[in-house]
């Protein structure tokens, strides 16, 4: 169990950690698991939270608590699979240590349990952020004593345990399809792209609907989870966490059976899966063909674009936030009626520019784009940095490739969603300068975080993208900076009703022309000493 334990601790810091150039930085490792963390738990206790309230507000009444385990289970294992199966592609198929850790004296099999296992262990921290804060809804706003026993939260601890075998299970068989279809097609990313457009399409579409999927349940609870019989293993799960010990135990045998099944089977090919799968991406078909001839800004552009759309990690990662705002403008135009209904019962002291200001502002500190863009240079940014291009033109186009997909995208949302809740001309003008200073602001300060942590050994771009201090940094601190805006506006309210606004733009303005003037003063150097 010795040998299991160091390789489990290799693999888990391959999903959690990663570091800086510098050694002995343990600080810096320590901070970029704990943003990874913290980005997983938030992410599972924001749904959770949200979800499990609204759910519970119509279940109770009717004694039907069991629906919010079910449902709140089905986001675990969705949100598990979203958040591991490429992950899987890189860590357990795709790691750059493989061929070392293969010339080990430790079979295929135990190797390939320790990388699973710390695919589970990424699935049971959302699990647990997900199922364990719907119990305490439950016990807080049940009219039928659920979760007021000790042994209800012993049954909903096994759940959290036993679920997240059944999701990485699911994840690993998913993740070696998308590592073999990589490997087998030359445009492998298109297909991963297709998949993922699908999943988010099917997320926004739930979204849409959640209003009239609560209704329905509250006209025929049971009828719904007669209706989901094809999720037997889940509707076992909600039945033993209220109570039957014995569909509790079939649904931990119905999660341990498959992931003992996957770790045995996956473990006797592993090596030869791994090999063939590096055999075949080092391939390279050459073929003679005309080269366009464009200038250096529009080639770098273009170097940019292919990564970023060509990389389903980075793009799924990166632009899921300029996804959510225009389809946050668009939803809003849709059910226009309904937001304004809304901000009708709320009174007149209700700050629409704030509200939609908060949603653009979130959504945007999640475009992080430019910071993670030098670390997943690699090893080949000596080649970039022999290219006839000074370094400050390098850092611009990268920090303006981040412009030229996040502005669009937020004039778009921004007029979109002034039009549909009534907000006047001259707040909707400032709302929309205020979204594009961010934009300059964080495209900036994105670049000059990458700069001053890069991580040029990583195993794969997962670690990069996911778990990096560049990238963490780059979307927690805008987001700190939104809600820095968020208390100016409310302290400028209380001042004057022209302070409201000018505060937080003011705020921006400074933040923007510091980062800027920082990034174009300290930037070139910082890219020299790489």
């Amino acid at each position: 169990m010795k040998k299991f334990f160091a390789l489990l601790k290799v693999s888990v810091k391959s999903m959690l950690l990663s570091s800086t150039n510098a050694r002995g930085r343990s600080k810096k490792k320590a901070v970029s698991g704990v943003g990874a963390v913290v980005l997983i738990a938030f992410l599972g206790l924001y749904l959770s939270g949200l979800y499990s309230s609204m759910l519970m507000g119509v279940l109770a009444p009717v004694h039907m608590e069991v629906l919010v385990f079910i449902f709140m289970g089905m986001a675990a294992l969705v949100g598990g699979l979203m958040f591991t199966t490429f992950a899987v592609k890189g860590v357990v198929f795709g790691g750059k240590d493989n061929d070392l850790l293969l010339s080990m004296p430790v079979s295929s099999t135990m190797l390939m349990a320790s990388r699973v296992s710390a695919i589970y262990l990424e699935n049971l921290l959302f699990a647990f952020f997900v199922l364990v804060p719907a119990g305490a809804v439950c016990a807080f706003m049940t009219q039928s004593g659920v979760g007021h026993s000790l042994l209800f939260w012993v049954r909903l601890i096994v759940a959290v345990l036993a679920l997240p075998l059944l999701d990485t299970a699911l994840s690993v068989l998913l993740g070696a399809l998308v590592a073999f279809l990589s490997a087998k097609v030359s445009r492998g990313a298109l297909g991963q792209n297709i998949v993922m457009a699908l999943y988010m399409v099917a997320v926004f579409w739930f979204v849409f609907h959640l209003n009239g999927m609560i209704e329905g349940l509250a006209a025929n609870a049971a009828g719904v989870k007669q209706s989901l019989s094809w999720a037997a293993p889940l509707l076992w799960m909600g039945d033993g966490i209220m109570g039957d010990w014995g569909f509790l135990l079939a649904f931990a045998a119905c999660c341990i059976v498959p992931f003992v099944l996957v770790v045995f089977g996956l473990g006797r090919v592993y090596r030869q899966a791994v090999t063939a799968f590096a055999a075949r991406s080092a391939r390279n078909d050459y073929r003679l063909s005309a080269q366009s001839a464009s200038g250096q800004n529009k080639a770098l552009l273009a170097k940019e674009a292919k990564r970023f759309f060509g990389t389903p990690m980075y793009m799924w990662n990166s632009g899921t936030g300029l996804i959510m705002l225009v389809a946050a403008g668009v939803a809003a135009l849709v059910m226009k009626d309904d937001l304004r209904e809304f901000i009708a019962m709320m009174g007149g002291d209700f700050p629409a520019a704030l509200a939609v200001a908060v949603v653009m502002g979130f959504s945007l500190s999640m475009c992080a784009i430019a910071a993670p863009s030098i670390s997943l240079e690699g090893k080949y940014l000596w080649i970039l940095r022999e290219a006839p291009v000074g370094e400050g033109t390098l850092i611009w186009i990268k920090a303006g490739f981040q412009l030229l997909l996040s502005v669009p995208c937020t004039i778009i949302a921004g007029v979109c969603l002034a039009s549909a809740l009534q907000i006047s001309l001259w707040e909707g003008t400032v709302l929309l300068a205020a979204a594009l200073l961010f934009n300059v602001a964080h495209a900036a300060f994105g670049m000059l975080v990458g700069l001053a942590f890069p991580k040029l050994d990583a195993v794969n771009e997962t670690v990069i993208i996911k778990q990096s201090l560049a990238t963490t940094l780059g979307i927690f601190v805008p987001m700190a900076a939104v809600g820095a805006c968020a208390l100016l506006y409310w302290l400028g309210g209380m001042l004057a009703p022209w302070a409201a606004p000018a505060l937080p733009v003011a705020l921006l303005v400074v933040l923007a022309v510091v980062c800027a003037a920082v990034l174009a003063r300290r930037g070139p150097a910082m890219l020299q000493a790489l």
